[in-house]
């Protein structure tokens, strides 16, 4: 019987070698700016989509960032393929304003094959220096920052595997000590 004891006591610690550490989605982080323009958001590192078609694209739906410091939604959709006005382009929209960014002459982003779910396009880090416009038509020069985001932090039940382990060693530990 005290051998199961023993046994059951270190148990959280078999699960703490056998358990997986947090994971999450590498970013990146996107600083978009022009004269008086400040756009910062973050996106996937890689996705996996049709790319190469002759419209191919990623829409990436709204997501949070800032405009000149200000907490907004933004609109980003990353148009890759050729053969249409708007290809080649960042497509950035938010509040009332549309921005269509051309994509810069070095490569933004990699495209490596993925089998039939197409292609996956990763993001290179880097500063890029292109240009755009608004409608009706402003021109700008913009600069694109591309920087990885950081690291994920452990998520909580890795914390609480932690201690139930060291909960099980300090009890067999005292188990001992009184034997």
């Amino acid at each position: 019987m005290r051998s199961a004891a023993r046994w059951f006591a270190l148990l959280p610690l078999f699960v703490l070698v056998l358990a997986r550490p947090a994971h999450a989605d590498p970013m990146d982080n996107f600083s978009i700016t022009s004269t008086g323009l400040a756009i910062d958001f973050s996106l996937p590192a890689s996705t996996t989509g049709q790319f190469e078609a002759a419209f191919g694209q990623d829409n990436f739906g709204q997501v949070s960032g800032t405009v000149n410091g200000v907490n907004e939604l933004i609109g980003v959709n990353l148009i890759t393929g050729m053969g249409c006005a708007e290809c080649q382009t960042i497509l950035v929209n938010y509040d009332s304003t549309n921005w269509t960014i051309l994509l810069p002459a070095t490569p933004l982003y990699n495209l490596t094959p993925a089998g039939a779910m197409g292609e996956t396009l990763t993001f290179n880090p880097g500063d890029y220096m292109t240009d755009g416009y608004s409608q009706p038509f402003d021109y700008a020069d913009f600069e694109i920052k591309v920087t990885p985001g950081t690291a994920a932090t452990p998520e909580p039940p890795t914390i609480f595997l932690f201690a139930a382990a060291g909960l099980g060693g300090a009890l067999v530990m005292r188990r001992r000590a009184l034997a």
